[in-house]
């Protein structure tokens, strides 16, 4: 995701900062940033704030507030207030479809809670509810439509010996477990994953083989953990061919470590490499 997007409280020391740092380090960018409706003078973030958003990545050291001013409605393709009247305030000046809240982001309804004052406790549990819209705002713009299997079954056929049908892979949508990568439309690749309990599993990334090379696998392998680890996974297994070496470089190469061989696993008899990783929340 390229999107610009400011997010937006009062005094932008405590929620905003939290959920441009959440997002930031989510998406592994610079496309966020924050504002305050009322940030009359530059403050640093609240020490609480820097320290809740660690969990997740996020980084607030060196950030100072500010006011947000009109053009910035122009400067970015959305603007996220933390809560409805936030966003009641900013349509006052300019009326703009890009400015909505973060439930709205995330396809919901309700306000993010204000920490300020409280303990870290408290703090906490604003990263989290920040933390928690951002991945279901992100999952929902990545995770495929019905519309979609059609189109994802033929990229089975082109990648894999043991194609999944159409049938199966609506199956999987109906749950939310695929997420894709689409440009200008057109959907590239996906990955297809499950989660049970505390842990999940890849089963499927594929990438239409013409844009391969192109750093795609690796944005869908990012994505799908991180959507495993907000639903509560705390490891994550896959298998893959031993003649793969590309698969077998991008896991590695994202962390995955190996834990072992089964023997003659597919269908030509070819071995499969398991692979597992711990994550960190």
């Amino acid at each position: 995701m390229n999107e610009k997007i400011l997010f937006v409280c009062t005094g932008n020391t405590c929620r905003s900062p939290m959920a441009m740092a959440i997002y930031n380090a989510i998406t592994n960018s610079e496309n966020a940033d924050s504002a305050g409706i009322a940030a009359s003078f530059p403050l640093p973030a609240a020490d609480n704030a820097k320290e809740a958003v660690k969990k997740y990545g996020g980084k607030l050291d060196g950030h100072f507030s500010r006011q947000i001013d009109l053009e910035d409605v122009e400067n970015y393709s959305k603007i996220v207030t933390m809560t409805a009247s936030h966003k009641a305030m900013l349509k006052s000046a300019v009326n703009s479809d890009k400015i909505i809240t973060l439930a709205e982001f995330a396809g919901e309804t309700g306000d993010v809670a204000d920490p300020y004052g409280g303990d870290l406790s408290l703090y906490e549990m604003t990263a989290e509810m920040i933390y928690n819209y951002i991945i279901k705002a992100l999952s929902q713009d990545d995770l495929v439509a019905d519309k979609d299997a059609y189109e994802i079954a033929e990229i089975e056929k082109e990648c894999f010996s043991d194609a999944w049908s159409e049938n199966a892979i609506k199956m999987q949508i109906e749950k939310r477990q695929i997420t894709a990568y689409k440009e200008n439309g057109k959907l590239l690749g996906y990955c297809i994953f499950i989660t049970a309990a505390d842990e999940g599993e890849i089963l499927r990334i594929a990438v239409k083989p013409d844009s391969r090379k192109k750093g795609i696998g690796g944005k869908l392998l990012d994505g799908a953990v991180k959507i495993m680890a907000s639903r509560g996974a705390n490891e994550i297994f896959l298998e893959v061919r031993e003649s793969n070496k590309n698969a077998i470089r991008l896991y590695e190469k994202y962390g995955f470590v190996k834990t072992g061989i089964r023997k003659k696993y597919y269908e030509n008899k070819e071995d499969a490499v398991l692979y597992n990783l711990k994550v960190e929340k």
